[in-house]
């Protein structure tokens, strides 16, 4: 998650000065964030489910998109248009995934402790992005002339990035704080135990 929010700043660098100069290579720059941005979401998710059913599936659904995604970059959009379709799609995609491990993780759970864990925060930051940008993308291409949605675009996106990014590192301090939690409850407090000994030792 660390290099894909660094990726994620790179790209937006890199794009706004595409930009600036009136690059043709934008639109292009954009179907490959797709392509990245799903695939590093489809290998958190694999690294985090643990039946192997289900990482053949995530393997299989990745395969899936990755193929239309190179259909329609080579042969219905050519690389001139923004990735409508194809940004859409991956929303949807990633939407159920993440319903789909939710619903997996809470189905009967006992432990209250899973709202403060990684998986959680990374599952549910994407989770709201997606939502919020979905219509947002499957119009970019039918609306990019009109400057009111240029304006909107711009705004929206920028704040669910801005709020992608900050839950993100919200999720890489809970994963923190659970490690050293557990750190913790392994390594016996020493000062306690020699407390406890001094004063064992006074009784005596």
């Amino acid at each position: 998650m660390l290099f894909y929010v660094l990726y994620c700043i790179a790209n937006e660098a890199f794009n706004v000065y595409l930009q600036s100069i009136h690059s043709k290579y934008s639109i292009k720059l954009f179907s490959a964030f797709t392509i990245i941005e799903y695939t590093f979401f489809c290998f958190f998710l694999y690294c985090v489910f643990l039946k192997k059913d289900i990482k053949k599936l995530v393997l299989l659904v990745w395969a899936s998109f990755m193929t239309f995604a190179i259909v329609d970059y080579f042969f219905l959009s050519k690389g001139q248009e923004f990735d409508s379709i194809t940004s859409g799609i991956e929303s949807i995609l990633v939407i159920f995934l993440c319903i789909y491990y939710l619903y997996t993780e809470l189905k009967g759970f006992t432990n209250p402790t899973i709202y403060s864990t990684f998986n959680f925060w990374v599952v549910v930051t994407f989770l709201i992005y997606f939502c919020g940008t979905f219509f947002l993308y499957i119009m970019a291409e039918s609306m990019r002339e009109s400057i009111s949605f240029q304006k909107q675009y711009l705004i929206i996106n920028i704040s669910f990035n801005i709020l992608k990014n900050v839950l993100l590192c919200v999720a890489m301090t809970m994963k923190l704080n659970s490690t050293l939690n557990q750190q913790k409850s392994l390594i016996p407090d020493l000062d306690d135990d020699l407390f406890l000994h001094n004063k064992i030792n006074s009784f005596d």
